[in-house]
């Protein structure tokens, strides 16, 4: 049974400007307490910073001190986000898989699963 775990705010929440150089720009920094999975990739717990792809919006880097991956992504309409930015991860017995990012204007994106 899957049961859906929201956590808003992992810690401290850092916000950075986004620059006019090519490639990702910082979208927000997390704290995530728990290891978890995205697309089959065990990522360990800490601190990830999640950024957007100037280039290609529907893509996210989502990257730690000893991992990172690549997400597509896709947009949640008609959906309830805390009022921080938060992070949705569906529970399957043991494991954490990241379903969801928010960002503090209610802007959701659904991670979009690979097979």
């Amino acid at each position: 049974m899957r049961a859906v775990l929201m956590s808003s705010v992992f810690g401290a929440l850092v916000f950075a400007a986004a620059t006019a150089q090519a490639g990702p720009s910082t979208r927000q920094e997390v704290k995530v307490p728990f290891a978890f999975t995205i697309n089959g990739q065990q990522m360990p717990a800490g601190t990830y910073s999640v950024r957007q792809d100037d280039a290609q919006p529907s893509a996210l880097l989502i990257q730690g001190a000893h991992s990172a991956a690549y997400v597509l992504t896709a947009p949640v309409e008609n959906g309830s986000a805390q009022q921080d930015t938060s992070l949705v991860f569906e529970k399957d017995g043991n494991t954490y898989r990241l379903s969801e990012v928010w960002d503090n204007d209610g802007d959701g994106v659904a991670v979009l699963e690979l097979k």
